[in-house]
């Protein structure tokens, strides 16, 4: 009887680890699979981009000078940066034309950066003599030495026109996601139907409006702004203007591209969840989708860490 009473009393233990401990089921296997395949992806992108970044030239990036310009031939060289052209506009455009001999098309280009248009390429003795003569006419302008970094810095405006702020804000916002597809699992795994299905739809609305931001942010990057020369000969930044854009949108595009594929299925399981699909017994597809979006949150922390603040 009492080796039956032990019998017993360890199966009703192993019973109640049971009902605490949820099995190692096939799918969630795949999933962690799937995951650890995404870890290693990921792991290779961000790992060549702190390859390329400490390769990097020290004169790779300037304050004055394009990112793919030869900068050991300008190095006594200085700028003028304008930081508003103030109540003359035409005087201060014949002023640099005077100064530097660029067509009127090429000082209206210059001007589209203010404020912090650059006119560079000259000697000390030229760049105080045209910051005379635009002060004269009203502008806010200042002399700048060449200054050169192997890579852009943050808040830098004149290598680095990544919005910081916005992006952690948008941070923010992701995160928040997670916490609302946590609620979403405890709601169904405690047969609240309803909550499950508000919090997944709360996920679904904050997903998108981190994607949302990410595209109005590749906008104003690409088209919207008009940037100094030190972020992009063309004025706008894209990927080809530089490694550092290249390696941005390639690593940032990815990301959001696994953000948006995590908003497409959580809203298809948000409307599976309407027709009463899931339930305390069956919400593994809810725990697999929280997986995947918990590890895109988490990647999108290390990626902004790196590639925004470091």
């Amino acid at each position: 009887m009492a080796h039956a009473d032990v019998s017993t009393t360890s199966e009703a233990g192993h019973g109640r680890s049971t009902g605490h401990h949820a099995p190692a089921t096939a799918g969630k296997v795949a999933v962690w699979l799937f995951l650890a395949t995404e870890i290693m992806f990921f792991t290779g992108l961000i790992g060549s981009y702190i390859v390329l970044r400490a390769g990097s030239s020290s004169r790779g990036y300037s304050n004055l000078y394009p990112p793919t310009t030869n900068i050991a031939e300008l190095e006594k060289t200085h700028g003028v940066v304008i930081k508003a052209v103030g109540g003359a506009p035409e005087q201060v455009a014949h002023a640099i034309e005077g100064a530097t001999g660029m067509t009127p098309v090429e000082v209206e280009k210059v001007l589209e950066a203010v404020p912090h248009a650059v006119v560079a390429r000259l000697s000390a003795a030229k760049a105080h003599a045209l910051l005379e003569q635009l002060e004269s006419q009203g502008a806010k302008a200042e002399t700048e030495e060449l200054v050169t970094h192997n890579w852009p810095k943050p808040y830098d405006p004149m290598t680095n026109p990544l919005s910081i702020d916005l992006t952690a804000a948008n941070t923010f916002v992701l995160i928040c996601s997670s916490v609302t597809m946590v609620l979403a699992l405890a709601a169904i795994q405690q047969g609240k139907k309803g909550k499950c299905s508000a919090y997944l739809l709360a996920t679904v609305v904050i997903g998108s409006v981190f994607v949302g931001v990410q595209v109005f942010e590749y906008y104003q990057l690409m088209v919207g702004h008009h940037y100094p020369p030190g972020i992009s000969a063309t004025g706008h930044f894209r990927p080809d203007v530089s490694l550092f854009a290249s390696c941005f949108f390639a690593m940032t595009g990815f990301h959001g591209l696994h953000v948006s594929i995590g908003v497409l299925a959580l809203f298809l399981v948000f409307l599976q969840s309407l027709t009463g699909k899931y339930n305390p017994a069956n919400y593994a597809t809810i725990e697999h989708v929280g997986l995947y979006w918990h590890f895109v949150d988490l990647v999108w922390i290390i990626l902004f860490t790196i590639v925004y603040l470091v």
